[in-house]
């Protein structure tokens, strides 16, 4: 068990396909240290130097998209700093350039959160993962990192067949996500939905019942708010991608 949570953030990638709305899924190789062998959105942990980029937004409020992001000022420019760069390392999609100045200049409409998920207590490792969405309208991604080995655009309902077949590992929140996705027919109805969506941090946390069973409920993780009640536990273990064990 750690008690450490590193913040991190993660970009859901949309396009309108065919036969309706995709989005882009990593595999991650077998050798990482967290999420082995899962389907994962590009994305990653925030660094230090993403504090350090000048992030201006066109829209919005800063303190008030700090407060949906759970966090503060400083904080949520990392993140959408954090978005950016590992969109561009892991899929080769520049998001928004940098402009004369040095500075990154982004549009949260464009690139709003859509949820929010903390890493079980129970875990060796944790992250404190915001999702943002964004809408790829023109190129292609293409797998530009050494940390993942197969990268797919897939309808949400595809990869959720997929993952219950046993053929599409993933992670809890990943799952819900693409649960989520499932309910749009398009890229745009998912980014003009998401400003009136709740966004809290979600986590699933497993409590001792008197009797001296367990069960697993979904909190708010900064206040301890008690969500959802007696929750299906986590299928599977952020850490390792192996089932999660249940005492």
């Amino acid at each position: 068990m750690s008690d450490t949570v590193r913040s991190a953030a993660t970009v859901v990638l949309l396009r309108d396909g065919e036969s309706g709305l995709e989005t882009y899924l990593l595999r991650r190789v077998s050798t990482m240290a967290f999420a082995p062998r899962m389907h994962v959105f590009p994305g990653g942990r925030v660094d230090d130097r993403d504090y350090e980029v000048v992030v201006e937004f066109t829209s919005g409020d800063a303190e008030a998209l700090a407060l949906r992001g759970s966090t503060d000022v400083p904080g949520i420019r990392a993140l959408y700093a954090c978005a950016v760069r590992e969109t561009l390392e892991e899929a080769g999609i520049e998001l928004v350039a940098v402009d004369p100045g040095g500075r990154l200049v982004i549009d949260p409409a464009e690139l709003p959160l859509i949820d929010h998920w903390v890493t079980p207590e129970v875990e060796g490792h944790r992250y404190d993962v915001r999702f943002f969405a964004a809408r790829v309208t023109s190129g292609q991604a293409i797998l530009s990192t050494t940390e993942a080995d197969e990268a797919v655009w897939m309808r949400p309902d595809d990869a959720l067949t997929a993952f219950r077949d046993g053929f599409l590992p993933m992670l809890p929140p990943t799952e819900a996500v693409l649960r989520h996705l499932s309910g749009f027919a398009s890229a745009a109805d998912v980014v003009s939905h998401a400003p009136t969506r709740t966004i809290v941090p979600l986590m699933p946390r497993r409590e001792l019942r008197p009797d001296g069973t367990h069960r697993w409920i979904l909190v708010n993780e900064r206040t301890g708010e008690v969500l959802i009640e007696d929750v299906r536990p986590p299928h599977t273990r952020e850490t390792d991608g192996l089932p999660m064990e249940q005492p």
